[in-house]
C-alpha cells in the first residue's frame, strides 16, 4: 500500500500553500477577524476559481471528481494558515449531505452553485439539549401539501453565518429526515456567534419555516457518514495547525534569549519540544489512519470504519491539547498576546476537539464499540 501523496496531491498542496502564503498572512487574518463578516469573500471566490469548492463533487455536477485524499491536502494547508472561510461547513458538511442524500435532480440543482461559490448550505443538526447527538432531533417537520414546515432550534451551525440555505435534520414520521430551506425564508431566525478561535457559527430558530425534503427515507446513516468524513478532514486541519505550532515554538526557543543565551539551550525545553514532535507524528499517523478508513470503504458499509475514526480522533485530540498547551507555555507571556500568532493556533487546536464530539465522549463511544482490537475469551 502506497502511503505517500500522489503527484496530483503534492501539486495541489503546493498550489494552496502558495496561494495562502501570498494572500493570507497573520495581518490579513487579523483584519478579517476584526471585520463584520469575519471571512473573505475574495478568497472564497479564488477557492472557487481554483476548483477547491467543487473538489469532492462528481464532474457531472460541476465538481472535480476527486476524493477525500485531495480534500485532506487542502484542509491541512488551511490548518497551517488558520483559514477562516466556511469550507468545512459549506463544502464538506453541506455539500456532502447534498451529494449523499439528495436526488439526482437536487444534486444537479444545487451542487454546481456550491462549486462556483454562489451557494452555501450549512448543516443544522445539533440542538441545545442534545449535546453531540444527531440521532434524535426534537426539531419537527410537518407535511404541508407537497412541502413541509419546520419548527425547532439548532445550535453550533458551522458556516451558518455565511449560509444562503440550511440543511436541517428533523423528526418526521418516526424517522430522521433532512430538509432544505433558504436562509432568509419566512420563519427562520439566525443568531450569529463567534467561537474562541474566531470562526463564526450560528444558532437558528425555525418557526413553521417552509422547507423541501432532501432525498427520502431515514437520514441517520447518511448523517453519520458525512460526520465521519468531516471529522477525518478536521483531523487533517489539526495536523496542519499543529505542524506550524511546533515549527513556530522551536524557532522561538532558538532565538529568544535570557541571561545572554537562547532559552532553547535549556535541556528541559528541548525535551518538551521533543514531546511535541512525537505528538505531531502520532497525529499525522492517526490522520492517515482515518483517511485510509474512509478511502478503503467509500460507501461506509464496513463495521469498523466509524470505530477507526473515533480511535484516531482520540489520539488527535490528545496531541492537539499537548501541542497547544506546550506552545503557549514555551512562548511565555508572549504566547498570551493577540499579536503573537501562536495564541491563535492554540485557540483553534482547543476548538477542533470539541467541534463534533468531546474527548471523554469519544472514549466512552470507543469502549462501547468494543475498541480497535476484538477481545478474546482468554482476555476476559
Amino acid at each position: 500500500m502506497d502511503l505517500e501523496l500522489t503527484d496530483v496531491q503534492q501539486e495541489l498542496g503546493a498550489m494552496v500553500r502558495r496561494l495562502l502564503a501570498e494572500n493570507y498572512d497573520a495581518s490579513v487574518r487579523e483584519e478579517l477577524l476584526a471585520s463584520e463578516k469575519g471571512w473573505s469573500e475574495q478568497m472564497w471566490q479564488q477557492y472557487a476559481e481554483l476548483g477547491l469548492l467543487g473538489l469532492p463533487f462528481p464532474e457531472e455536477f460541476g465538481g472535480a471528481g476527486m476524493g477525500i485524499g485531495e480534500v485532506a491536502v487542502v484542509m491541512e494547508e488551511f490548518g497551517r494558515a488558520l483559514v477562516l472561510e466556511p469550507y468545512l461547513g459549506t463544502v464538506v458538511l453541506g455539500g456532502g449531505l447534498l451529494m449523499y442524500a439528495g436526488t439526482d435532480e437536487q444534486k444537479a440543482q444545487f451542487l454546481p452553485g456550491v462549486a462556483e461559490g454562489t451557494t452555501r448550505f450549512a448543516f443544522a443538526g445539533y440542538e441545545p439539549f442534545g449535546r453531540y447527538d444527531l440521532t434524535s432531533p426534537s426539531t419537527t417537520a410537518t407535511a404541508a401539501g407537497e412541502c413541509y414546515t419546520l419548527s425547532g432550534e439548532k445550535i453550533r451551525v458551522l458556516g451558518g453565518d455565511a449560509a444562503t440555505g440550511f440543511i436541517v435534520s428533523a423528526a418526521v414520521d418516526g424517522q430522521v429526515g433532512l430538509f432544505l430551506l433558504e436562509a432568509d425564508a419566512e420563519g427562520v431566525k439566525v443568531d450569529v456567534r463567534t467561537q474562541a478561535d474566531g470562526h463564526k457559527v450560528a444558532a437558528v430558530v425555525f418557526d413553521n419555516a417552509p422547507a423541501a425534503r432532501l432525498g427520502a427515507g431515514d437520514a441517520t446513516e447518511v448523517i453519520g457518514r458525512v460526520i465521519d468524513i468531516a471529522n477525518t478532514l478536521l483531523m487533517a486541519e489539526a495536523v496542519g495547525a499543529m505542524a506550524v505550532s511546533l515549527d513556530t515554538t522551536v524557532e522561538y526557543i532558538k532565538t529568544r534569549e535570557q541571561f545572554g543565551a537562547p532559552i532553547g539551550r535549556n535541556q528541559v525545553l528541548q525535551h518538551r519540544a521533543a514531546d511535541m514532535y512525537a505528538a505531531l507524528e502520532d497525529a499525522r499517523s492517526m490522520a492517515l489512519y482515518a483517511k485510509l478508513a474512509i478511502t478503503q470503504d467509500p460507501d461506509g458499509t464496513s463495521k469498523t470504519r466509524h470505530t477507526d475514526i473515533v480511535a484516531a480522533k482520540l489520539i488527535i485530540d490528545q496531541s492537539a491539547e499537548l501541542i497547544s498547551k506546550e506552545s503557549i507555555q514555551m512562548h511565555g507571556g508572549n504566547g498570551m498576546t493577540m499579536e503573537y500568532p501562536i495564541g491563535h493556533y492554540a485557540k483553534r487546536l482547543t476548538v477542533i476537539p470539541r467541534t463534533f464530539d468531546e474527548y471523554d465522549a469519544l472514549g466512552f463511544e470507543l469502549s462501547s464499540l468494543g475498541g480497535l482490537i476484538e477481545p478474546k475469551a482468554a482476555d476476559a
